[in-house]
């Protein structure tokens, strides 16, 4: 037995005037974003493509309590960007902090290799810069995987440390690159 229940008159009326009320402005706004970029002469890909470009370079980061600037891949807002010292920056792929270096930060590659001992460090890379090293290692804690970094530089007569601890290899990745670009 099939039972069927239907709305008063008025009400079915005010339901379907409501209903096309609200596709109203889906039927206005039809055309298509293929369509558009066509008469436009631009590809549809377009925006897509220069999001991905501006976010392969990266943005500069300015820390003007420093006086030095930073590379940071893969971004493309303007990070958080602390005002203790060292300096911590909330960028959105990663985070470091930066600062001058102290009497206590190791001064030389092998120093900061002594310093990861503590932390029984697994995959360390060190490297050589031109204005002072860098050095990167995982260690599993309690937490889980940590990818730490730390970078010594030079920059304009002062010593700087820039490092961090991750929770991705790729977070790693892009700390490093933005320690590694500290320039003045």
């Amino acid at each position: 037995m099939r039972v069927v229940r239907s709305l008063s008159p008025s009400l079915s009326s005010a339901a379907l005037v409501l209903g096309a009320l609200a596709l109203l402005p889906l039927a206005a706004c039809s055309k298509s974003s293929a369509d558009t970029s066509k008469s436009e002469g631009k590809s549809a890909e377009a925006p897509a493509q220069k999001k991905a470009e501006a976010k392969s370079e990266g943005k500069v980061i300015t820390l003007k309590k420093l006086g030095i600037k930073g590379l940071a891949p893969g971004e493309t807002e303007d990070p958080i960007i602390g005002d203790g010292d060292p300096i911590m920056v909330m960028a959105a792929f990663f985070t470091v902090t930066v600062g001058e270096a102290k009497a206590t930060d190791p001064k030389k590659l092998k120093d900061g290799t002594e310093a990861a001992q503590l932390f029984n460090p697994k995959e360390l890379k060190s490297e050589d810069l031109s204005d002072g090293w860098a050095l990167t290692y995982k260690n599993t804690g309690s937490a889980g995987d940590n990818y730490f970094v730390n970078v010594r530089r030079e920059i304009g007569g002062k010593a700087y440390h820039c490092d961090t601890m991750q929770s991705t290899p790729e977070q790693q990745k892009l700390a490093l690159a933005f320690c590694k670009s500290l320039t003045k």
